[in-house]
């Protein structure tokens, strides 16, 4: 098996995804190994975006956190808290966790995604999305894609997310 690191905004499946994790230490690891990828080679156009930041202040923007995709027939998405617990799990397509906290934080949370195109070839996604209700001053703001900055060329746009910085 050969480990091929993609970035987390974008798969489009090019070899068999190794593995995926969080830390080093065995009691705050989540194991991507076995996200199966077998579109290597066959022009299938099936995508998978995911932001990798949300801001569930209800504002109507950026609210959710959910993996966009193109041509999937099929998902599993699993968001993961920093001890590990599931906080959200969804075979919708579409579907996204919109929890809701108005304290001043920045949350970093893990997620696993494994699904199937519309052609019947499998794609898998594991990676880290912050959910913000204010912004850090490190990382800088540039740091974060939102998911009002998807465009046909990935998360190039810019965003209309208007946070304070957080103390």
């Amino acid at each position: 098996m050969r480990l091929l690191l993609i970035p987390a905004f974008l798969i489009t499946a090019v070899s068999l995804l190794g593995s995926c994790s969080k830390s080093t230490d065995a009691v705050h690891h989540i194991n991507c190994d076995g996200l199966v990828t077998d579109t290597a080679g066959t022009n299938d156009n099936g995508r998978i975006f995911m932001p990798n930041a949300f801001t569930p202040n209800n504002d109507g923007l950026n609210d959710f956190c959910r993996p966009i995709t193109q041509n999937i027939d099929s998902i599993g998405f699993i968001l993961y808290d920093e001890n590990d617990a599931v906080v959200f799990s969804t075979n919708t397509v579409g579907q996204g966790w919109g929890t809701t906290y108005t304290t001043p934080t920045a949350k970093k949370y893990y997620y696993r995604i494994q699904a199937r195109t519309l052609a019947g070839k499998h794609i898998g996604l594991c990676g880290e999305v912050f959910g913000l209700t204010c912004f850090p001053i490190n990382p800088p703001k540039s740091f974060y894609y939102f998911e009002d900055m998807l465009t046909p060329g990935g998360f190039t746009g810019a965003t209309a997310e208007s946070m304070p910085v957080c103390p």
